[in-house]
Formats: C-alpha cells, sequence, structure tokens
C-alpha cells in the first residue's frame, strides 16, 4: 500500500486500500498500524482534517480492528 507524507504533529504517513478497506498510518515514532474495515469517508475526513493527530484518535484508534506492520 502506498502512504502519503503528511503535516501532523503525530503522524507522518497516511495510505489506504479502497478494496480492502484498510487505513495504513506510520506514526512519527515509525511504527506502522493497519485498520480493517474502515469506510473511505474516514480516510478522507483523516486526511481533510485540521489536527489529523486528534481526528486520527478520535476516530481511528480504537475503534477498528489493527494490526501493527513495524
Amino acid at each position: 500500500m502506498t502512504r502519503q507524507l503528511i503535516i501532523s504533529t503525530g503522524l507522518k504517513s497516511v495510505g489506504y486500500d479502497a478494496v480492502a478497506h484498510v487505513i495504513e498510518v506510520e506514526l512519527l515514532s515509525g511504527r506502522i498500524q493497519r485498520y480493517f474495515d474502515v469506510p473511505q469517508p474516514v480516510y478522507e475526513a483523516l486526511k481533510a482534517a485540521l489536527s489529523k493527530t486528534q481526528y486520527f484518535n478520535d476516530n481511528v484508534a480504537g475503534k477498528y480492528e489493527s494490526c501493527q506492520i513495524v
């Protein structure tokens, strides 16, 4: 999955697989996490949010099944 670099205080890059409905997030710490069954509007809202870290924490982390990649 290709991730796009973003400007954020806690996130480095994000990507989305529209077929599998998976968000992949790289944190500034270098950890990469995948979140499953995430609707595309949630990903679009994450990219558009003024505070991407806050949106991620409020709407993705802990809300969807996930696994750590790195």
